[in-house]
């Protein structure tokens, strides 16, 4: 789970037109606080692109349940120790127990569509998939925020809406290609060599040995194309439910984190279901013996994604206090997907088509579009709050 829709709340420096004070520097080394805002944005944006790399490696024969488990630990461990030694100093940022609790059930959520986009990564790849959740993520925070929280949606909004939408079928049409990339031997195939799939191997030996005795199969290819048409649906439906559960996170937080709830706190909690939820799942799922036999090279990816996940919140975090949301939204979401795209396409050899390259710029256009919805939403509750002083 990406943790950059967790900052969403927090309140940025507007110090565009100011230099960060350092007296004993000379001059021409002074930097601008929204410059460096800037290159905190871009080093957070490559580190979630990194991110994503880890993420498409592991889909390939990891289970994607322990894969987000193990993913989680980090931050709860990180953040948990930090929320720890900030109460034995007397400056404790532990939540009420009742916004606790609202966490912990949003992280359920969270978790879930984590574990969606962590599978949809071994059918439709990297490019797509990651496009599809950031597209729907945010098509889908402007609707709920409609519908749970009474947001105005403006005419921007409504257009990266239907741009979005466009851009979600462009994606589905061109994820059968990416599909048939990644499993040139069949959908079935690729799971061979993994954990669980190699109990799924075993069992479809027994069904071939069962069906040789019978005789020989004429409707194989015939079935083979339905079933990898309804693989490829399944993948997209499921990092589009990844974008929707980010949302679902994201007008969660507005109506149960109080204005005083740290972002740590926020993160430990949503990640410490990582822990509590998919860990027993994961259990259920491979056996004692499947989670001792991940090789030390898969658990060293699944705690990099977690560090990554970690370093892009914390560089992401940073960010917001130098710049501002609309400058980091825009620059953060756009970086991060073009950097997915690239690297699912280069390192991956993922396919890239007509349908992948408009999506793309249809799930960007979007971006600015809802960043702007923001910012206009944003000076309007200034004015009035500046207005309703003034009376």
């Amino acid at each position: 789970m990406e943790h950059r829709n967790l900052l969403e709340q927090q309140e940025p420096c507007m110090a565009d037109d100011r230099h960060v004070a350092t007296p004993d520097l000379p001059q021409q080394l002074r930097v601008r606080p929204s410059t460096l805002g800037i290159t905190y944005c871009v080093l957070s944006a490559v580190f979630y692109a990194l991110m994503g790399v880890c993420q498409r490696e592991l889909s390939k024969d990891c289970d994607p349940v322990w894969v987000n488990c193990v993913q989680a630990s980090v931050s709860t461990v990180v953040f948990g120790v930090y929320l720890t030694l900030r109460s034995i100093r007397g400056r404790s940022a532990w939540p009420p127990k009742a916004v606790a609790l609202g966490l912990m059930a949003l992280g359920v959520a969270t978790q879930l569509g984590g574990s969606s986009y962590q599978w949809s990564l071994g059918v439709i790849g990297l490019a797509i998939g990651n496009a599809l959740q950031m597209g729907v993520m945010l098509a889908a925070a402007a609707l709920l925020g409609w519908l749970v929280l009474g947001e105005r949606v403006s005419w921007r909004g409504m257009t990266a809406i239907m741009l979005i939408t466009v851009s979600v079928l462009l994606l589905s049409y061109g994820a059968e290609a990416a599909n048939k990339t990644q499993h040139p031997t069949g959908p079935g195939e690729a799971v061979a060599e993994s954990v669980t799939g190699k109990a799924v191997a075993g069992a479809r030996s027994s069904d071939d040995a069962e069906q040789s005795k019978l005789g020989p199969q004429t409707d194989g290819s015939n079935r083979a194309a339905p079933a990898g048409m309804l693989r490829v649906l399944l993948g997209v439906g499921a990092a589009c439910f990844s974008g929707v559960a980010f949302a679902i996170l994201t007008v969660g937080m507005r109506k149960t984190a109080t204005a005083n709830t740290s972002p740590e706190a926020i993160v430990f909690f949503i990640n410490l279901m990582g822990i509590l939820f998919l860990g027993p799942w994961a259990l259920a799922r491979l056996g004692s013996e499947g989670i001792a036999a991940t090789s030390p090279r898969d658990l060293t990816v699944m705690l990099a994604t977690g560090a990554c996940n970690l370093l892009a919140f914390l560089l992401l975090a940073k960010a917001l206090q130098l710049t501002t949301v609309v400058r980091v939204n825009v620059i953060n979401n756009a970086l991060t997907t073009i950097l997915t795209v690239v690297a699912g396409v280069a390192i991956f050899a993922e396919p890239s088509s007509r349908e992948l390259a408009i999506g793309i710029l249809l799930t960007l256009a979007g971006i600015v579009l809802i960043s702007s919805n923001e910012a206009e939403e944003a000076g309007q509750v200034s004015s009035a709050a500046t207005i309703e002083v003034q009376k």
